[in-house]
């Protein structure tokens, strides 16, 4: 997440750079063609070429006094005298030795130690800060991550037995390139007892030589998009527009400064220092704008010279808010990212995935970063390809998220702070996932502004939260089919079994007796007519009885209807939430379960917390005859080498302990919920066409209001969508929740 501070961000990302740069000239092209290098910096830096210096540039090497190496290292090797000049055999055995020591080094990039095995002639021709420094340049430009070497085979020698070469081959593992191996000859002099390396540029790389340079020419991937259900791109590639300036261009550098600063809401001083780092004929980019925006740029600074508006691919979000919690946003790979992202051929300025589907399907949108890796001449000609690898453009994911219904959905709630789930029954499939309040991904991409910033990290309504898959409330009275179920199951009442509710229950307090949401109580009803009015006496009643028979029962139940367990949607984090128990008690918080706790949990309160996705997926098997499944969000993945498609489906995780008979009966009184006038959504559906099971409730929370809880499904005979609504601080599920449950089926099943 970022405003300004994002740009402040990209700055530190920037200043990484230039410390890379000092040592081997790496990584400014992948930044510079993302439009990521502040103008701060921008200015510090010569224009891209298209490709990248992977070591410094040849050039005579002076000796210098070696200083002391700034990478770890072991201590140096041992240097073997023997009193007597040993025979050949031993010399060879000893030669066999030193040539392991120094690739072992090379493995475990402990340059310095390779360093001090060279010959002497050799450390003569290169001091040792710039030996460690070729090779460290090197394995970052080339994105090395790891080597292996094959056992040396020592060559016999020719007359002079105080010279050997050893045969090695080496295995690179190179984030960009893959693996790719090098078969070489390291020379070795006997000097002082000991076997040492006559180092030359060509143990590097073959071909490598004083004069020569390696370069690496990056080839960077297409991200994929994320489609909806119907192919609507959802987030793509596309253009976008940025503002900037050319310092050599400026005739009046006050008038550039004032309505620069005035249009994008900065400190002038901002856009001073901006010119000031810059050489005249360099670009500064400013911000970035969405491509409709070029014309009024242009309108707005035609007549002020050295100002432009240039056009850019950029990540584009074309529905702005809508589904932006599913879909997610990229930002700017930072340093600290660096430190996992940096082996899969990431540079600081690429763009990752953040959130949502960006971040959860990130290898798939991603693609493979490719490249060629080259030794070069003095006069730029290509002297050797040491490895190349063509990037492979991202797949794109094609969602279950219907893009239409789902803005609509987002209407219902309006400015209400909730959620909405529609899940299809028949699939599990996702149609649409609902968090509000919400941000628009766009801003991550384009900046926002320090107000726009302010305004979203400061709501307390926290735009940024997930609502739907990472907020976990109490559900109330919509958990009840679990408690119902558990009763009919395990037989301690029949769907018959009658209560007299008078709206209190003094079973285990009769001096302060539990009360109903009805005060003056339900009178004479059966179990089925209890979940249809949510009598709450009746549901304390299975809770104590279930309690008394194992207080272990409700809360596996609970467990089996998948509360307090991932849903196992894809490409989403989510909370697992909590479901209470005896053994969950005791360890959590180190107390004792009452039969009071089953009680509050009988009718969804107490310790217990779910998302409204898994009350969502917990109907979705209920409205299916019985079986709990994933939710499916992913359909399809179009991988970006041409590949066939993969086509996923939703798993089934287990059935419901539940009976077919006693499902059915569950079914029959969410359906009356609905339809009979003493139904709590009776309410909201009146005079609905369509044939609908729901449950509302009412959860306890924190806020002095309860939340308000819709959940329900249609046509209640053969379900094809299920909703979920949850409005925080609602109070009244029949009243707020239930009447917002009716227009989302409007928009699938019609008026």
């Amino acid at each position: 997440m970022r405003s300004r501070r994002r740009r402040n961000a990209l700055g530190s990302i920037a200043v990484g750079i230039v410390a890379a740069l000092a040592i081997a000239g790496i990584g400014l092209t992948a930044a510079w063609n993302f439009g990521l290098v502040p103008a701060s910096v921008v200015s510090q830096l010569p224009l891209p070429t298209a490709t990248r210096l992977v070591e410094p540039s040849a050039s005579p090497d002076s000796r210098a006094t070696p200083t002391t190496a700034t990478t770890s290292a072991t201590a140096s090797a041992p240097v073997i005298s023997p009193s007597a000049a040993p025979t050949p055999a031993p010399r060879r055995a000893l030669a066999n030795d030193s040539a392991n020591r120094y690739l072992q080094a090379w493995q475990r990039n402990r340059f310095p130690d390779m360093y001090r095995m060279l010959s002497k002639a050799a450390a003569q021709n290169i001091a040792e800060d710039r030996f460690v420094g070729r090779y460290q340049a090197i394995t970052v430009g080339a994105s090395i991550n790891s080597l292996r070497y094959q056992m040396p085979r020592l060559l016999e020698p020719a007359a002079d037995v105080d010279r050997v070469e050893a045969r090695f081959t080496v295995t690179f593992d190179a984030a960009r390139l893959g693996e790719f191996s090098e078969e070489n000859s390291l020379p070795l002099v006997f000097e002082n007892g000991d076997w040492r390396v006559e180092w030359m540029p060509g143990l590097i790389f073959r071909d490598l030589t004083p004069d020569r340079t390696v370069r690496f020419f990056p080839e960077n991937p297409v991200r994929g998009a994320i489609l909806d259900r119907n192919g609507v791109p959802l987030a793509a590639q596309g253009k976008a527009v940025t503002l900037g300036m050319i310092p050599g261009r400026i005739k009046d550098q006050n008038l550039v400064v004032t309505e620069v600063s005035k249009f994008l809401g900065i400190n002038p001083d901002v856009v001073r220092r901006k010119l000031a780092d810059a050489k005249p004929d360099w670009w500064v980019p400013l911000r970035d704008f969405p491509l409709d925006r070029v014309a009024d740029l242009n309108a707005r600074f035609a007549k002020i010279e050295g100002v432009f508006a240039e056009e850019k691919d950029s990540r584009v979000y074309p529905h702005g808010q809508a589904g932006a919690h599913v879909i997610g946003f990229v930002s700017p790979v930072t340093a600290d990212d660096m430190k996992t992202l940096a082996q899969k051929g990431y540079e600081e300025g690429d763009f990752v995935g953040r959130g949502g589907i960006e971040i959860g399907a990130e290898e798939v949108l991603a693609g493979v970063r490719g490249g060629r890796l080259v030794v070069q001449t003095a006069d730029g000609d290509t002297a050797r390809v040491i490895a190349e690898r063509p990037a492979r453009n991202g797949g794109n994911v094609r969602l279950t998220i219907d893009i239409e219904v789902q803005k609509k959905a987002e209407q219902v709630l309006g400015d209400q702070v909730g959620s909405i789930v529609m899940m299809d029954p028949r699939d599990n499939s996702v149609v649409a996932l609902v968090s509000r309040p919400a941000f628009d991904p766009n801003g991550f991409i384009f900046g926002f502004s320090d107000v726009e910033w302010k305004k979203l990290s400061d709501d307390p309504r926290r735009p940024f939260q997930a609502r739907a898959n990472m907020s976990t409330y109490a559900t109330g009275s919509v958990y009840k089919v679990v408690s119902i179920a558990a009763a009919l199951e395990k037989g301690v009442f029949r769907a018959n079994s009658m209560f007299d509710c008078n709206g209190k229950w003094a079973v285990l307090n009769p001096r302060n007796p539990m009360g109903d949401w009805k005060p003056q109580g339900h009178g004479k009803l059966d179990l089925a007519q209890g979940l249809v009015e949510s009598c709450d006496i009746v549901f304390y009643e299975i809770g104590h009885k279930l309690d008394q028979l194992d207080s272990r029962i409700l809360p596996e139940f609970t467990h089996a209807f998948g509360f307090g367990e991932p849903t196992g949607i894809q490409g989403l984090k989510e909370s697992e939430g909590i479901v209470p128990s005896p053994d969950w008690k005791k360890r959590v918080l180190r107390q004792e379960w009452f039969p009071g706790d089953a009680v509050n949990l009988s009718i969804g309160q107490g310790y217990l917390d779910a998302t409204p996705l898994q009350v969502a997926n917990a109907y979705a098997a209920l409205a299916n005859g019985g079986v709990l499944r994933t939710p499916l969000l992913i359909r399809t993945i179009i991988p970006g080498d041409g590949s066939p498609p993969r086509e996923f489906k939703s798993v089934e995780k287990r059935r419901l302990p539940v009976s077919g008979q006693n499902i059915a009966t569950i079914r029959d009184a969410l359906k009356r919920v609905a339809s009979t006038p003493s139904g709590t959504a009776n309410y909201a559906f009146q005079g609905y066409a369509k044939s609908i099971a729901a449950k509302t409730g009412s959860a306890e929370n924190q806020n002095p209001d309860a939340h308000a809880w819709f959940a329900g499904y249609g046509p209640a005979e053969e379900p094809s969508i299920v909703v979920i609504v949850m409005v925080e601080g609602g109070r009244l599920g029949g009243t707020v929740a239930a009447p917002l449950g009716r227009k989302v089926f409007e928009i699938v099943l019609g008026k």
